[in-house]
């Protein structure tokens, strides 16, 4: 009788687990837990982080696919970089956001400009800095990861940047489980994973002719007046073999993640794609620079023709192989720098492989990837081809 009774309190029981919002993914969030970063770092957290800070304002959207739309209750300091470097992304978080406008802004740590003491004395001092893989050497060397340590911050090391293709899922997933919402990161694993594996399966029936492409990509195209600075195996340089393509930056560049070309060597290579990275950034003064105010809408046309024109008008340019057969794009540079880079991604596979690649739509992947994870939508122009835009 009484196993009876005990198998159907047991069965009460799991009807109601079912039946309510618990669930099993919940049980393994739990503190204390412990992560392995992308620094190879093993950093435990004690108990549920609450406030969070950003070394780099533009990896706000990692913070919405791990809360959605509480993404900016948890966040209470940041590098203020979107503002200048992504004002049309800051324009477009503001609109959903607007407490992000009062957020307390925070130094560079590689300038030296990070504040150490005020960040330690903030009122709602954060439980958790999350800091882009390029500064946390620089921060364990300076005593800077010893200092927050003590004062009971803990800092995780994240990376979309210098490996993109290999740390952008650890990145996510390491973090989520940091903040005790393992299952938001493993969804986005699990997307961002399928979509890659598509992009491979179709490269592998390139034939040897189809992978003989010569590529430059244009760092911060429009930035400054000078050319030209690159990337060879890191950052967008990462794509490029990666989509079965040859990057001519590599052999000059010798293996760093970033240099420069002259517009000579360039024309000696004779790339059969050229792509800018560029973004309508705003200089200290909040005045546009010459750079092509791609973006989130609503977009200036006029002056992304006339930013292109101007970049499309240099004579070195108009004798590569890549201008002569219509083939320079541009490409929304915050990519470089985010969770969502498999965007920029999928705008390179078509630009390389247009053929292979006819039906991929990079921007319906990136509204599709806002709504599933971030809940939230977005519209706007995050890739081109430049000939197309000077029409």
């Amino acid at each position: 009788m009484k196993s009876v009774i005990h198998f159907r309190t047991l069965l009460i029981i799991f009807s109601f687990i079912i039946s309510s919002s618990f669930s099993f993914s919940s049980i393994a969030d739990t503190f204390p837990v412990t992560i392995i970063d992308i620094a190879g770092r093993t950093v435990t957290i004690d108990k549920e982080p609450q406030n969070i800070a950003l070394s780099t304002g533009r990896v706000f959207p990692l913070l919405e696919i791990i809360y959605q739309k509480e993404a900016a209750k948890h966040l209470v300091a940041w590098r203020d970089d979107m503002r200048l470097s992504a004002p049309s992304m800051y324009a477009d978080y503001i609109k959903d956001y607007p407490s992000l406008k009062d957020i307390l802004t925070i130094g560079k740590i590689k300038s030296g400009e990070f504040d150490a003491e005020r960040f330690i004395d903030m009122q709602n001092k954060p439980d958790l800095f999350v800091v882009d893989l390029s500064n946390i050497k620089l921060a364990q060397d300076k005593g800077l990861l010893k200092k927050l340590d003590k004062a009971g911050t803990k800092v995780i090391a994240i990376d979309f940047r210098e490996h993109p293709i290999e740390n952008t899922v650890q990145s996510v997933t390491t973090l989520a489980k940091a903040l005790g919402r393992k299952e938001q990161g493993q969804r986005f694993a699990e997307y961002y994973k399928a979509h890659l594996k598509e992009l491979t399966n179709s490269l592998a029936s390139l034939t040897p002719k189809q992978k003989n492409i010569n590529v430059f990509i244009e760092r911060a195209a429009g930035y400054n007046d000078s050319c030209c600075r690159t990337f060879a195996e890191g950052n967008m340089g990462a794509y490029i073999p990666f989509l079965e393509a040859n990057n001519i930056a590599e052999a000059p560049l010798k293996g760093a993640v970033t240099g420069q070309m002259s517009p000579e060597s360039v024309l000696v290579a004779q790339p059969d794609i050229y792509i800018m990275q560029t973004t309508g950034w705003l200089d200290k003064d909040g005045n546009p620079t010459s750079g092509i105010p791609l973006g989130y809408a609503p977009l200036n046309a006029n002056a992304i023709k006339v930013s292109t024109t101007a970049l499309m008008d240099r004579s070195w340019l108009k004798a590569t192989n890549a201008f002569q057969t219509n083939n320079v794009f541009s490409i929304y540079m915050p990519f470089y720098n985010s969770p969502y880079n498999l965007v920029a991604i999928e705008y390179f596979a078509k630009w390389l492989h247009p053929e292979q690649f006819k039906d991929l739509d990079p921007e319906h992947t990136f509204v599709e990837m806002n709504k599933r994870f971030a809940n939230r939508s977005v519209s706007g122009q995050f890739g081109q081809n430049n000939s197309k835009a000077m029409q």
